[in-house]
Parts: structure tokens; sequence; C-alpha cells
């Protein structure tokens, strides 16, 4: 009877080859698609460019990214064994380079599942939005404060003696200035006797100094003599 429900399935699912164009995209990315409903079962599927082939399970088909999973570790040896038992070799393709795909075989799913990832074993956990959504944010602001700590028009030598200083006092860039805790100047040429600040940051001073004149101590020291 399990076999017999097992076909009646299968043919529920199975589908037709896919194009590159036409309805193909309707067919894969709608959440009503037959991959979608085939989440969880073993799939062949024929990729652009060079006409790749690939055969697994699939793990989601995602309208969001507009993106499938597949899993090409082999299926267990026995067809009733648990997936959890499978090692993972896993494949992102996108919709737009598949060229075809057929079911296979419906794999392991639930007793009577839903289409999609519900009926999916292993389960599929929802993903976390917010979580996506402020890793994303602390990324971009790491990427701007990264951003931030690049002088824009400024001789190698400056960007160098800017990172020395960040290395061990708050810096930034103010044009081609170098901002030292916030009081501190160290304006082109970026030398010992281009250093300004206001009156009572005397203290701050002598900290720049000498960093920037270890800067050029060891600068001096690493550079090779000429001649013999």
């Amino acid at each position: 009877m399990a076999d017999t429900k097992r076909q009646s399935m299968v043919g529920k699912v199975a589908t037709p080859n896919l194009k590159a164009g036409g309805g193909a995209s309707k067919d894969v990315g709608d959440a009503d698609s037959n991959l979608y409903k085939a989440v969880g079962s073993r799939i062949k599927i024929t990729c652009a460019p060079n006409n790749n082939v690939l055969e697994g399970t699939l793990f989601t088909a995602c309208n969001t990214t507009n993106a499938i999973a597949i899993n090409t570790a082999p299926a267990p040896p026995n067809p009733s064994a648990s997936l959890f038992s499978q090692p993972g070799d896993y494949h992102i393709i996108p919709f737009a380079h598949i060229l075809s795909f057929e079911i296979i075989g419906l794999g392991e799913r639930a007793p009577e599942p839903n289409a999609g990832f519900d009926g999916a074993i292993p389960s599929i956990a929802k993903v976390d939005m917010a979580a996506l959504m402020a890793r994303e944010e602390q990324t971009i602001r790491e990427m701007k404060k990264k951003d931030a700590q690049k002088g824009k028009g400024v001789s190698r030598e400056a960007q160098e003696i800017f990172d020395t200083l960040a290395r061990t006092l708050p810096t930034r860039w103010a044009d081609n200035q170098i901002v030292v805790n916030d009081a501190v100047l160290v304006q082109p040429p970026y030398t010992l006797d281009s250093i300004r600040a206001p009156a009572g940051k005397e203290q701050s001073v002598v900290q720049v100094k000498k960093i920037i004149e270890r800067y050029y101590q060891k600068k001096a020291t690493a550079t090779p003599r000429k001649g013999g």
C-alpha cells in the first residue's frame, strides 16, 4: 500500500523538462511550483551554461534568493534509511541556470506531509530574517568603518603613518589631515614639525610624536643603503 501511495505521489509532482525561456521562471520560482513541492525529493537537474547534470536531494527552493540548494551526496543504500545518515555535498544553483529537471524519487518525508518544506526529513527550520538583517547591518557598519580608515588622495606613507597611530590611539581622517584623540592634527607632510594641537593637549602631542618618530626610525632602518 505504501508503494502504491508513493507511486501516486510521484505522479503528482512529476514535471516535464524546463526550458530557459517561456514559462520556466513561473514553474521554478513560484511557491506552488513543482520544484518547491519537491523539497526533500531526489531530483536530476541539467544546468547552464555547459549542460552539467546533477543528481541529489533537493534541500530547498527559495523564491527570495531565486536559487535552489541540492545535496548531491549518494542516497543511502537502504531506501528507508534516514537522511540524517546521509553526508552533505551541497550546491547552490540560480533558477536562471536551470535548463531542465526531473524528480526521480520522493526521498523520506513525514507521514501525510504538506508540499514543500513542512514534510521534509530532516526538517528545515525557518530562516531567522531578523538575525540576517542584523548581521547585514553589522557588516555594512564594519565596511563603512574600514572605508573611513582609508585616506582619500593621500600618499602610501601617509596611510602607513595613520595605520601606525590607529593601532594605539583613536585616529580618523579629516580630508588629508590625521586627527588623533579628537585633538591632535598631523598635517601634510606628516612629520614631527607638522603636528598641531590646542593648549592643554601637550600629553597627547607627546604620544603622537613618539609614535611617528618610531615610524620614521623603523623605516630608515628598513631602507637598504645604496651602493656597496
